[in-house]
């Protein structure tokens, strides 16, 4: 059975997100930060810092991320919806505030064909990791669930 839900929940879900999404931007900015100054508001101070404005508006990444990944996974909002149209549905959604983050805050030239491609790729990339990961976690979830079980049934 799930815990219930507190708002601490989601504000932990969204900072874990967070995180991860930052300690990921600061290794790239770590490797290209000091090519890239001047052509990314990311890069705005090469490799030596994040600004907070970026920091900002990587934090209301991580709040779309994890409002989404709670409304559409949590059968108490969408009882009716596939998993798998959940998922589309998902990766849709964040895909599009990637786009309109992309053109509000010049996250990098919209007429630049190479970084589109770039950014393609790595959203394709880190998206299968994290679906991967899931997958593994519930898994891991289920056996562990299904081990317990197994056991309360055999003491019966």
């Amino acid at each position: 059975m799930e815990d219930r839900k507190t708002i601490f929940t989601y504000i932990g879900e969204t900072f874990a997100t967070y995180g991860i999404i930052v300690f990921l931007f600061v290794l790239i900015t770590a490797g290209i930060g000091k090519d890239a100054e001047g052509y990314s508001t990311f890069f705005t101070f090469g490799n030596r810092a994040m600004s907070l404005h970026t920091l900002l508006q990587l934090l209301g990444l991580a709040v779309v991320i994890s409002v989404c990944r709670n409304v559409l996974f949590d059968d108490r909002w969408i009882r009716s919806m596939s998993m798998l149209a959940r998922n589309v549905l998902f990766f849709l959604i964040i895909t599009v505030t990637i786009v309109l983050f992309v053109i509000l805050f010049g996250w990098f030239p919209i007429n630049d064909m190479k970084a589109w491609i770039g950014f393609f790729i790595s959203f394709a990339v880190s998206s299968t990791v994290a679906v991967v990961l899931s997958r593994i976690r519930e898994r891991a979830e289920n056996d562990k669930m299904n081990r317990a079980l197994e056991k309360y049934n055999g003491g019966k």
